[in-house]
């Protein structure tokens, strides 16, 4: 018996010592890149001046034409607003270079004003202390040898080593658009090793980074991840998958060859209100600021990265609106200048509590309100309708949060999209001591709302009464937490 036991003890002894020999923990480039934590995305190129998202290749490149550019003051912005590094990208889907490519006329040489952006960039990034990251599209519409992946290898490795040796530390390399071919075609693993050799402290991913390579409608979207799930491109060394965003207690393990590896993840989202990446000729409105503080809380949660897109304009400048809000968000932080940490967002205390509505509709039930994503959401079959929170203890709470599931509608250019929001007037109220108590009344939610209150209130139940809505309403997430839970972000190992 006392064998038997001895034997079951050893068993389980190296099955955890073979699990743990097959489990890849952060690395020191991943804790630089956590610590960063936020970043400022610059997309900038031929299809600024254009008007579209994802041109084809085709545009002429005399039609980029900045009239006054200054990349000295895209980083002096980067820096005042709080931001960490940037990305900056280099090459779209377009196959526009920001460079002065030997391998391709498609470039700024070509066009009116041949300012090479990565070096103005670069040289911007060490006066301010800013990291530097680039982007480049594995997809290129405009090289005439793309279909043959030998041709194009070349072609992406030469202009690599363009963008690896002359522009000095680089601290990011995003590929996108891989799924134009199949995985394999992009030989990935001599893509990394040969970026490393030339820059050993780049980070490097793929964007839709995680799903089997062999079946390419399997990639997920980062609400669905789950631990150990397959890593469609490898090597990487973090995940991305624009414009979504990862569950609070989103998974970091995730499985090639029987080998977990530790993968963080980097958010994307467009400080514009209209989800445009490249910016348009008509000035528009920058997404609230109470949305940007919340959904910088999100996306650094849980070991996470945030990076939020301030296009350059037209003119090669960031428009005076789209400063002012990034400013107002450090302000908000507490980051202004570059100074202090990253602030976590107060503790929420609704998270996964009993959660009822008046009225739900199929696939989008009541639990989808307080759950641990913000990409689910709980619409109402009525213009009118209640959600109540049952705590399983008492709370306290001064500090409420909505978030209000918008209508999208396409504007038309392959991305870009307008939103509209349903609710008109709703209440809060709260339950204690065998009674409803309302201490809240307001109009329009929107994107998300942030109510800060004056004193603290003690409750076994909250309660959110919409009273009135253009169509069925939706709540993507409710929260009530306490302002003083705020802390300062730090790795968790």
């Amino acid at each position: 018996m006392k064998k038997h036991i001895f034997f079951i003890l050893f068993l389980s002894l190296s099955l955890n010592l073979w699990s743990q020999s097959q489990k890849k923990e952060m690395n020191a480039l991943q804790i630089s890149q956590i610590e960063r934590g936020y970043g400022m995305f610059i997309h900038f190129g031929i299809n600024t001046f254009n008007e579209i998202e994802w041109s084809k290749g085709n545009l002429p490149a005399t039609s980029y034409n900045p009239t006054n550019l200054d990349c000295d003051q895209w980083i002096k912005t980067a820096k005042e607003a709080g931001f960490r590094y940037v990305i900056l990208i280099t090459k779209h889907h377009d196959g526009f270079c920001l460079w002065d490519s030997k391998y391709t006329d498609y470039d700024v040489a070509s066009s009116p004003v041949k300012t090479d952006i990565i070096a103005e960039v670069s040289k911007a990034c060490k006066k301010y202390g800013i990291k530097l990251g680039l982007y480049y599209s594995l997809w290129d519409r405009n090289f005439k040898g793309y279909k043959s992946d030998e041709k194009y290898n070349l072609y992406m490795k030469n202009q690599l080593t363009e963008l690896m040796t002359n522009y000095g530390e680089i601290c990011e390399l995003w590929f996108d658009g891989g799924w134009d071919k199949k995985e394999a075609s992009w030989d990935i693993p001599a893509v990394y090793k040969y970026v490393k050799e030339m820059q050993p402290n780049c980070l490097l991913t793929v964007n839709h980074c995680i799903g089997k390579p062999e079946n390419r409608s399997s990639k997920k979207d980062p609400v669905d991840y789950q631990y150990g799930d397959p890593i469609r491109y490898f090597p990487i060394d973090f995940r991305i998958k624009d414009p979504n965003f990862a569950r609070w207690d989103d998974p970091k393990y995730y499985e090639f060859d029987k080998t977990l590896y530790y993968l963080p993840f980097e958010h994307t989202i467009c400080l514009s209100d209209r989800w445009n990446w490249f910016q348009k000729k008509k000035a528009i409105a920058a997404r609230p600021v109470d949305e940007l503080e919340e959904l910088v809380y999100w996306g650094t949660a849980n070991n996470n990265i945030m990076i939020i897109n301030v296009p350059p304009d037209q003119t090669g400048q960031i428009r005076t609106n789209e400063k002012n809000r990034i400013f107002e968000l450090a302000d908000r932080l507490g980051i202004r200048g570059g100074k202090g940490k990253l602030p976590t967002g107060p503790i929420n205390l609704t998270f996964k509590q009993k959660i009822v509505a008046s009225s739900e509709t199929a696939k989008f039930e009541a639990e989808k309100a307080n759950d641990y994503s913000i990409e689910t959401f709980w619409t109402a079959n009525d213009s009118v309708a209640d959600l109540e929170i049952t705590f399983d203890n008492k709370v306290v709470f001064d500090r409420v949060v909505l978030f209000e599931e918008p209508v999208m509608k396409d504007l038309g250019d392959n991305f870009s999209k307008i939103r509209t929001f349903k609710v008109q007037e709703y209440e809060l109220l709260s339950y204690s001591n065998g009674a409803w108590d309302t201490f809240y009344t307001g109009d329009v939610i929107g994107a998300t709302k942030i109510i800060k209150l004056p004193t603290e209130i003690k409750a076994e139940k909250i309660k959110l009464k919409i009273l009135k809505s253009n169509g069925n309403p939706s709540i993507s997430h409710f929260s009530v937490s306490k302002e003083s839970s705020r802390g300062v972000r730090k790795i968790v190992k």
